[in-house]
C-alpha cells in the first residue's frame, strides 16, 4: 500500500467518525509499509504525504523516536487538547452496565418472609455469631456451596480491618466424641475453638438429633448439646470475629414423613437462645436442575469473584463446578496481573503502603481511562488538588482556608475515581459507608467547576454484597454532587474486572429496597409438596393384645385427668415376638409423646464408668424432649440382680445409674417403658413400687388374634386374594406375632418374584407356614413354661394362660 492509500483512509476515517485522532505505534506503522529498519527517506517520504494531505502528528515522526511510542495522527488545525478527547457522555463510551442482581440466598432459599430474608443480610454484615440451619427439600446440593461463599465472607470481613492475616478457612468439624466432656479439659477446650469461624455439625448428627430414636441417637444428641453449649459459650464470650455455625439437616422430606417438624422447630428455638442471630434456610428445590434462577445465581457469583464476563466451556454447569471454576479463574488473573503489566502503566502508578487490591484498581481505572480515548500522558495518579485551584463556591468550602486533597485517579476537568476498598475507616462512626460518603464529599470541595463524571470503585465483593447499601450511597451522591455540577454530571459506580484489566459500570435497577413493613412468616412446610407420611402407629394398629391395651388406656385416662405421677414406670414381660416394642411405640403415639428406645447394646461400654455416662445421657435427653416415653428394651441384659456372684464392680454401677435415673425422672414428663423376656432375672429393686410398678404381661396370640393379625398383613398385599383367614389360624398354633408377620412378607416376596402371580389362595399361605414351623419358630417349650410359670408367680388373671397352655400342651 501507498502512503498517500493508507494516509488517506486515516483521513477519511477522522472526518467520518469525528475522532479527534488516530493512535498508532510506530512499529506498527513501519510494518505496515514492509519496513524493518527506519531509514531517513522513509521519514522524509512518510511526513511529506501527511503535509499533502492535511494531517500532522504529535509527537513528531522522526528517525529517533522509540518504536514503542505512540504518534496521534489528526487533521491539520485541530488540537489535540483534553477537551477535544471525547465529545461522548462518558457513560455512553463505556460498556454495557452490569446489572447487579440478589445474592444466591435469595434465589436459592425460602426464609418464610421477605423480612426474614432482610434480617438475615443484615446480620451477614455484623460481626455477631449466625446460627444457620441448612435444610435440603430432597437432596442436598447447596451445602458446598454456602460454606465456599461464608468462607469468603470472612476472608472480605478481616480486610475490612485492613488485616494481614486471612482466617481459618478449614472449619471445626463435629460428630461423635470431639470435645471432651471432662470438666478439667475446660480450658484446654476453649483454646481448640480459638481462630475457628466455621463449625459444622454434619447431616449424621442432625439426623440423629431431629429424626433419632434409638439410644445410639440419643447418645449422639447428647454430645451434640454438650458440643453446642461449648461453641456458642466462646463465640459469646471470647470471639470478636464472625463466626457461623452451620446445621446441615436431613431433608425436609424425611422430617415430614416422620411427622418431625415440630422437633426441628423446637431445636431452632433452642439454638436461637443462645445463638440469637439463627436463621432457618429451606432449599427451594428438589434438585439444582430445577432451580429457577440459576442465570442469576452465576452472575452473582461472576461479580463476588470479580469476573463479571467470565465464560465457560461447560452448558450445563452445576453451582459448585462453577463456583470452583471461576476461583481458580480468578486466582490466576490475579497472580498473572503483575505479568502482563506495561512497564510504562507500572512506572506511571503511585503507591506507598496501599494493599496489593488498591493498587491493581487504581490500574484498572487508568486502563479503562485509556481504553476511553485518553492518553496516558493526562491521565494522573495521586493528584494533588486544592481549593485554590478552582473557583468553589461550595457552600460547605471554608472561605478562609485552602483545603487540599489527594486524587487517586485523574482526567482534568473530566473525570475523578475514586477507589474504596471498605477497609479502612477515617471516622468513628463504625460504619463503612457512611464513611465512604464523608470521605467523597470532603474530597469534592476541591474538585473543578467543570467536571463531567465521578467513578466510584469498589471491589465485586461489596456490591455482589452490600447492594442496598451502594445502591443507596450512589443516590446520596448523585444528590448532592448533582446540585453543584449540574443534571448532566454521572456518578458510575465501577467494579473490576481482573480477566480483562478494566473497570466496568454496575446498575441498581433490579435491585429493590426492602420493603420495612412486616409480613407475616408464610407457613413454608405447606408450600412444599406434600409427601405420604408415614402413619403414626396407634392401638388400632397393634393386633391383638387386648387385654394390655385396656390397661394402658387406664393410664392415659390418668394421664389425661392431670394425674402424672399415678404410676413410676411400667415393666412389660413376657416370651419374645409377641409385640411388647410395638405396644409401647403405640402407646406413645396415643399419648401424644415421643418414643425413644434403647437396649444394653446402645449403652454398655467396655469402659470402666463409660456404661454409667451412657444411661445418664440417655435420659436427659428423653427428659429434654419431653413429654416422652422411653422404652428400655431387654432390661435383664443390664438390670439383672447385683447379687449374682459373675456381677463386677462396673456391672452393679450400671445397676445403680439406672435406679438414680429411675428415681430422678419423677418431676420430669418422661415415662419409662423397660421389657424383658426374663422377669425373674431382673434386680429386685427396680421390681419395687416407684419404678417399674405396672407389670403386664405381654402373651402370644390366641386363635382369635391371629386371624386378625392375618388380615392385617396380608390386606397390603396388591393381589386377588382367596383366603380362609380361620383356617389358617388354626394351621399357626404356638406362632408369634412376628412369625405372622414373617410369613406374611415371605408370601409378598414371592409375589414380587412372580412365584405366585394368578390369585393368593390359602395353601399358598399355609406353605410358607410350614416352612416356617420347619426351620424354628420364636418359641420353644422351655420358653413358654418359664413365661407360665412368671405369671403364676404374680397371680395374673388372664383367660389367654389357658388357651397357651392347651397350645403347648403344658399341665
Amino acid at each position: 500500500m501507498s502512503y498517500t492509500a493508507y494516509l488517506s483512509s486515516i483521513k477519511n476515517e477522522l472526518q467520518r467518525t469525528g475522532k479527534p485522532k488516530k493512535s498508532l505505534r510506530v512499529k506498527t506503522i513501519m510494518e505496515q509499509f514492509g519496513y524493518q529498519r527506519r531509514s531517513q527517506a522513509f521519514i522524509d517520504e512518510f511526513n511529506a504525504t501527511l503535509d499533502n494531505l492535511g494531517l500532522c502528528t504529535e509527537p513528531g515522526f522522526d528517525l529517533y523516536i522509540p518504536l514503542d511510542t505512540k504518534i496521534n495522527i489528526s487533521l491539520k488545525g485541530v488540537a489535540i487538547s483534553e477537551e477535544l478527547l471525547t465529545t461522548q457522555p462518558i457513560d455512553q463510551k463505556l460498556k454495557e452496565l452490569i446489572q447487579v442482581k440478589h445474592d444466591f440466598f435469595y434465589y436459592l432459599f425460602d426464609f418464610g418472609s421477605d423480612q426474614e430474608y432482610e434480617r438475615f443480610q443484615s446480620c451477614l454484615d455484623s460481626n455477631q455469631p449466625m446460627g444457620i440451619f441448612l435444610i435440603p427439600q430432597a437432596g442436598d446440593f447447596f451445602s458446598d456451596i454456602v460454606v465456599k461463599v461464608l468462607n469468603y465472607e470472612l476472608i472480605r470481613k478481616f480486610q475490612y480491618k485492613g488485616s494481614s492475616e486471612i482466617p481459618i478457612a478449614s472449619v471445626r468439624q463435629f460428630s461423635n466424641n470431639i470435645i471432651d466432656s471432662d470438666d478439667s479439659h475446660e480450658n484446654d477446650k476453649e483454646d481448640s475453638l480459638q481462630g475457628a469461624n466455621i463449625f459444622h455439625f454434619y447431616s449424621s448428627t442432625m439426623t440423629s438429633v431431629i429424626l433419632g430414636n434409638t439410644g445410639l441417637e440419643l447418645l449422639d444428641s447428647e454430645q451434640f448439646d454438650e458440643q453446642f453449649s461449648h461453641i456458642s459459650l466462646a463465640l459469646n464470650k471470647y470471639n470478636s470475629a464472625q463466626s457461623f455455625i452451620l446445621f446441615h439437616c436431613p431433608s425436609l422430606l424425611e422430617i415430614q414423613s416422620q411427622q418431625k417438624e415440630d422437633t426441628l422447630g423446637h431445636l431452632v428455638d433452642r439454638v436461637a437462645s443462645k445463638i440469637p442471630f439463627t436463621f432457618t434456610l429451606r432449599c427451594k428445590y428438589n434438585q439444582e436442575a430445577e432451580i429457577e434462577y440459576k442465570e442469576e445465581i452465576l452472575a452473582h457469583f461472576r461479580l463476588l469473584l470479580e469476573l463479571p464476563y467470565y465464560e465457560t466451556d461447560e452448558d450445563d454447569v452445576s453451582l459448585l463446578n462453577y463456583f470452583l471454576e471461576l476461583q481458580k479463574a480468578q486466582i490466576q488473573a490475579e497472580s498473572q496481573l503483575l505479568l502482563k503489566m506495561n512497564p510504562q502503566h507500572l512506572y506511571h502508578l503511585k503507591w506507598q503502603q496501599e494493599s496489593s487490591e488498591y493498587i491493581y484498581l487504581k490500574y484498572f481505572a487508568i486502563k479503562t481511562l485509556e481504553s476511553l480515548g485518553y492518553e496516558l500522558s493526562h491521565i494522573g495518579c495521586e493528584v494533588e488538588l486544592t481549593s485554590q485551584d478552582e473557583e468553589n463556591t461550595n457552600d460547605e468550602q471554608e472561605s478562609e482556608e485552602y483545603q487540599s486533597e489527594t486524587i487517586e485517579v485523574y482526567v482534568k476537568n473530566k473525570i475523578v475515581v475514586e477507589i474504596e476498598t471498605l477497609k479502612y475507616q477515617e471516622f468513628a462512626d463504625n460504619n463503612l459507608f457512611f464513611d465512604m460518603i464523608k470521605r467523597i464529599i470532603r474530597k469534592s470541595q476541591v474538585w473543578p467547576n467543570n467536571l463531567e463524571s465521578f467513578w466510584l470503585v469498589v471491589p465485586g465483593f461489596e456490591i455482589a454484597r452490600n447492594y442496598y447499601q451502594l445502591k443507596k450511597t450512589k443516590e446520596i451522591l448523585e444528590y448532592k454532587l448533582a446540585g453543584y455540577y449540574g443534571t448532566n454530571f454521572k456518578v458510575i459506580i465501577m467494579t473490576p474486572d481482573y480477566e480483562k484489566h478494566q473497570l466496568v459500570p454496575v446498575s441498581f435497577e433490579n435491585i429493590n429496597y426492602p420493603t420495612f413493613k412486616y409480613t407475616a412468616r408464610k407457613n413454608i412446610t405447606n408450600q412444599i409438596v406434600p409427601v405420604a407420611k408415614t402413619v403414626k402407629l396407634d392401638f388400632s394398629q397393634v393386633k391383638g393384645l387386648y387385654e394390655e391395651k385396656e390397661k394402658l388406656r387406664k393410664l392415659l385416662k390418668l394421664q389425661s385427668q392431670g394425674y402424672k405421677g399415678a404410676v413410676g414406670g411400667i415393666l412389660f414381660y413376657g416370651l419374645p415376638g409377641c409385640g411388647k416394642t410395638l405396644l409401647a411405640n403405640a402407646f406413645a403415639n396415643e399419648s401424644g409423646r415421643y418414643f425413644f428406645k434403647f437396649s444394653p447394646a446402645d449403652i454398655v461400654s467396655v469402659w470402666i464408668g463409660q456404661s454409667q455416662k451412657n444411661i445418664r445421657d440417655i435420659f436427659a435427653q428423653a427428659k429434654k424432649k419431653s413429654p416422652s416415653v422411653l422404652f428400655i428394651d431387654e432390661l435383664d441384659s443390664i438390670g439383672f440382680n447385683r447379687h449374682e456372684d459373675n456381677a463386677h464392680t462396673d456391672q452393679k454401677a450400671t445397676i445403680n445409674q439406672l435406679l438414680i435415673e429411675l428415681n430422678n425422672i419423677k418431676d420430669s414428663d418422661v415415662i419409662v417403658i423397660a421389657a424383658t423376656n426374663y422377669l425373674s432375672g431382673i434386680d429386685s429393686a427396680l421390681k419395687r413400687s416407684g419404678r417399674l410398678d405396672w407389670k403386664i404381661p405381654i402373651f402370644p396370640p390366641n386363635q382369635a388374634e391371629r386371624v386378625e393379625l392375618f388380615q392385617h398383613y396380608l390386606s397390603q398385599i396388591n393381589l386377588n386374594q382367596l383366603v380362609n383367614f380361620e383356617m389358617l389360624a388354626e394351621k399357626s398354633v404356638r406362632f408369634t406375632s412376628s412369625d405372622i408377620e414373617l410369613v406374611c412378607r415371605e408370601v409378598n416376596n414371592a409375589i414380587l418374584l412372580e412365584e405366585i402371580s394368578s390369585s393368593l389362595t390359602t395353601s399358598d399361605v399355609i406353605t410358607y407356614i410350614h416352612n416356617l414351623q420347619d426351620g424354628g419358630l420364636s418359641l420353644n417349650q422351655d420358653q413358654v413354661q418359664e413365661f407360665l410359670h412368671e405369671c403364676q408367680r404374680l397371680s395374673v388373671k388372664n383367660a389367654k394362660l389357658e388357651s397357651l397352655k392347651v397350645e403347648w400342651e403344658i399341665e
